[in-house]
C-alpha cells in the first residue's frame, strides 16, 4: 500500500510522540487537531502492548499496522454454510410435515368411480361424489376417512379403521361397503366381520348382514349377498332407504338437479336404478312408488 508524503510525515510524528521524543503540545502544533484526537485514542488502545524502548522499528511497525487495520476494516463475512444449514433445516421441517402430517385426498366427480390401491395392498372402490382421505403413515396406522360411499377389500394385518362423520368401522381383514351421506350411516359385510360404532352403540356385522343408523334409529338385517355391491357394476340398489338418499345417489350419478315434495323424502324405497340411462333410472325409481316425473330447464321434477 502506498502512502502520501503527509501520511508518512504524520507517522514519523506519531512514532516520535509515542517514544517520548516530542510532547503533547509539540505534536498538537505539528498535526491537525482531529488527527491528534485520533492518535490519543490509538495511544490508549496501545497501552496494553509491551513496547521495548530500544526496538523503535518494531514499535513503529506495530502502530502502523494498527492504523492500516483501523482504516481498512474488513467487512464481516457470514459463512455460506450457515445459510445452507438454515435452508436445509427449513426444507427438512416442511419435508417432515409433509410426511407425518399431510393428508392424501381422493375425490370422485358426478357419475365417476375410482379404485385406489393403498400402501398395504388393500383396495378401495370409491363411488361417485365421495371423498377418501388418509395420511402418509397409513402403512403403520391403518386409519382413513370417508365421506360418501366406498367398498373396501382389506388385507389382513393390523387393525384397519374407516372413520366417517357418523361413526367408524373397525376390521382386521375383510370386505365391506360403507355409506356415510348426510345423517345416513350404513355398513354391509361381504366377508369376515366388522365392528361398527355409532355414537354410543357398537355392533358386530358378519357376511350377508347389514346395519343402518338413521335419525336416532338403527336397523339390522341379513340377506343373500353377492361378492361385491351392485354399484361397482353400474347399478345402485336399496333396501328400505329413505327417498331423499335415493335421490341424492341418483344426482351423484347423473349430475342433475331434482325437485320433489318435501313430504316424500322419508318414504322408504326398495329397488335399483341403472347408472347408464337416466330415463330408465327414473322409471325404476318412480314406477314402484307411482310417482310422476317431468323435466323443466334441465331440472327433473317428481310429483305424486
Amino acid at each position: 500500500m502506498k502512502f502520501s508524503m503527509m501520511e508518512a510525515q504524520n507517522e514519523t510524528y506519531l512514532s516520535d510522540w509515542l517514544a517520548g521524543k516530542i510532547s503533547d503540545a509539540q505534536l498538537k502544533a505539528l498535526i491537525p487537531a482531529e488527527d491528534f484526537l485520533a492518535y490519543q485514542k490509538i495511544k490508549i488502545a496501545l497501552d496494553g502492548l509491551e513496547i521495548k524502548p530500544p526496538d523503535t522499528e518494531q514499535n513503529f511497525e506495530a502502530i502502523r499496522q494498527k492504523l492500516v487495520d483501523k482504516t481498512h476494516t474488513k467487512p464481516k463475512v457470514v459463512s455460506l454454510w450457515r445459510y445452507v444449514s438454515i435452508a436445509a433445516t427449513v426444507l427438512a421441517f416442511f419435508g417432515l410435515y409433509h410426511f407425518f402430517i399431510a393428508q392424501n385426498d381422493v375425490i370422485t366427480d358426478f357419475g365417476k368411480s375410482r379404485v385406489i390401491t393403498l400402501a398395504d395392498n388393500s383396495k378401495v372402490s370409491l363411488n361417485a361424489k365421495s371423498t377418501l382421505s388418509y395420511g402418509n403413515l397409513f402403512p403403520y396406522q391403518r386409519t382413513l376417512q370417508l365421506q360418501g360411499e366406498a367398498f373396501f377389500e382389506v388385507e389382513k394385518g393390523s387393525p384397519f379403521t374407516v372413520e366417517t362423520p357418523l361413526g367408524e368401522v373397525l376390521v382386521l381383514g375383510t370386505k365391506f361397503n360403507v355409506v356415510a351421506i348426510g345423517d345416513l350411516f350404513e355398513v354391509k359385510c361381504y366377508e369376515g366381520k366388522v365392528k361398527v360404532s355409532h355414537l354410543n352403540q357398537s355392533t358386530i356385522v358378519t357376511p350377508g348382514e347389514s346395519v343402518r343408523f338413521y335419525k336416532g334409529t338403527s336397523e339390522n338385517w341379513a340377506e343373500t349377498t353377492t361378492a361385491k355391491p351392485t354399484w361397482i357394476s353400474g347399478e345402485s340398489s336399496f333396501k328400505k332407504v329413505p327417498m331423499r338418499y335415493v335421490i341424492t345417489q341418483f344426482q351423484n350419478q347423473y349430475n342433475v338437479a331434482v325437485k320433489y315434495p318435501k313430504h316424500i323424502e322419508n318414504i322408504k324405497f326398495t329397488g335399483t336404478f341403472t347408472h347408464k340411462d337416466v330415463n330408465v333410472a327414473l322409471q325404476s325409481i318412480c314406477l314402484p312408488l307411482q310417482f310422476k316425473w317431468s323435466k323443466n330447464s334441465g331440472t327433473i321434477i317428481l310429483s305424486e
